[in-house]
């Protein structure tokens, strides 16, 4: 089976995935009639008194919020209007530009210590404000409210929120030992969550947030350990004989579906936080492992070698209805996607390299995403349903 560890992560968008446009109110209507792109305008962010540092603060917020607005490829960005002052927005300078809406920001470092930003939407056509929100957040957390006013946007025009708060788990050697890690899903706010000087493996997000469970060899053995997404409260909770990993969360985040071999070959188990075995889902005497979770909870795909070789099979979560999903190559790290219709797995066929290939569940539609450019593995979808981040030798490593 291929390695679930690599160092560089990568995102891929998944055109074949449709992502329906809905209205928010009969602005947005008006606005989105004439293409399939808003032209939105993007002021320069004002600060509330002429201070230097609220100036920079400024201009790294809204550079984050324009890489997050360019990145879903829903709108036109234009700049160059003039910037609003004492909000009021000069509308024939952003209107010749072409411009439908207008996003302006401002900063405000004098708030008890904190950082207040304001965000505001404008109609250039009656010069309206259409939405504003405002954030208090601490001091070096410009990044994440720079991420939660951009996806106030996108979810105001798409009717569906976008993945600027999502961040990606992933295990890291630069240490020297394979360490637990988070990053923002656009690369950036890294933190090193472990250093236990040992190795980890498959680690997972709670769907909640809150937690990443994974897999240590910390006491020797192949355990199952969680930990908080803030590095606190680090637990080792599953350790039963033999293999304990490669686990996938259920939605509500209170129970799991873990890889045991409890001194034989390794089956699937559903379990909880404390390790606590609730229900075998396989009996077999090949190697099951590599479980995924639908959205709703109710199927599971998994990688068996049960044919000879990897393949992924589909269940019912209650371990009935098993189905051989895939046919050929060597196949393993399924990902179910947030709608439940898709699921993206690792593939290695006749060039020897492993890519990324999605499956439609129901007529078994196979697509390739990802073509020899090293190993691509370990496929993850984002919550929108449009992306999946995988791991890749591309650039060597």
């Amino acid at each position: 089976m291929p390695s679930h560890i690599r160092h560089i992560a990568l995102l891929i968008f998944f055109s074949l995935i449709s992502w329906p446009v809905k209205a928010a109110d009969p602005v947005f209507l008006e606005l989105s009639a004439s293409g399939n792109r808003l032209n939105l305008g993007l002021a320069e962010f004002g600060t509330s008194r002429a201070k230097v540092e609220e100036a920079a603060l400024a201009r790294e917020i809204r550079q984050v919020v324009k890489h997050d607005l360019l990145f879903p490829r829903l709108f036109n960005l234009v700049e160059g209007g003039l910037a609003p002052i004492k909000r009021r927005v000069d509308t024939a300078s952003w209107e010749v530009l072409g411009v439908d809406v207008l996003v302006t920001g401002q900063v405000n470092t004098g708030w008890f210590g904190k950082i207040r930003f304001t965000g505001a939407l404008y109609d250039i056509n009656t010069g309206q404000k259409i939405m504003e929100k405002k954030y208090t957040v601490k001091t070096n957390e410009q990044r994440q409210v720079a991420h939660q006013w951009a996806n106030e946007i996108i979810g105001y025009f798409s009717g569906k929120p976008g993945i600027t708060h999502s961040r990606i788990v992933f295990i890291n050697d630069s240490t020297g030992h394979k360490e637990v890690c988070l990053v923002d899903y656009d690369g950036e706010n890294f933190q090193r969550l472990t250093n236990d000087k040992s190795i980890a493996l498959f680690p997972k997000l709670s769907p909640d947030g809150k937690w990443i469970v994974y897999t240590s060899y910390l006491q020797g053995s192949s355990d199952l350990y969680k930990i908080s997404t803030e590095g606190q409260q680090k637990q080792r909770f599953c350790y039963y004989e033999g293999l304990n990993a490669s686990a996938c969360w259920f939605p509500d985040s209170a129970s799991l579906v873990a890889t045991l071999s409890k001194g034989r070959s390794p089956n699937l188990y559903v379990i909880n936080l404390e390790g606590k075995i609730f229900q075998a889902l396989t009996n077999s005497s090949s190697i099951d492992t590599a479980p995924s979770l639908s959205p709703n909870g109710r199927h599971l795909a998994f990688t068996s070698d049960r044919p000879g070789n990897p393949q992924i099979y589909t269940m019912d979560v209650n371990g009935a209805n098993i189905k051989r999903l895939t046919d050929s190559g060597q196949c393993d790290s399924p990902s179910w996607s947030p709608q439940g219709h898709l699921v993206a797995y690792t593939k290695s066929e006749f060039d020897g390299n492993y890519d990324i290939f999605a499956m439609e569940v129901g007529p078994k539609r196979e697509t390739r995403l990802t073509w020899g450019e090293g190993d691509n593995e370990d496929p993850a979808w984002s919550p929108d349903g449009r992306y999946i981040v995988f791991t890749s030798t591309r650039p060597g490593r």
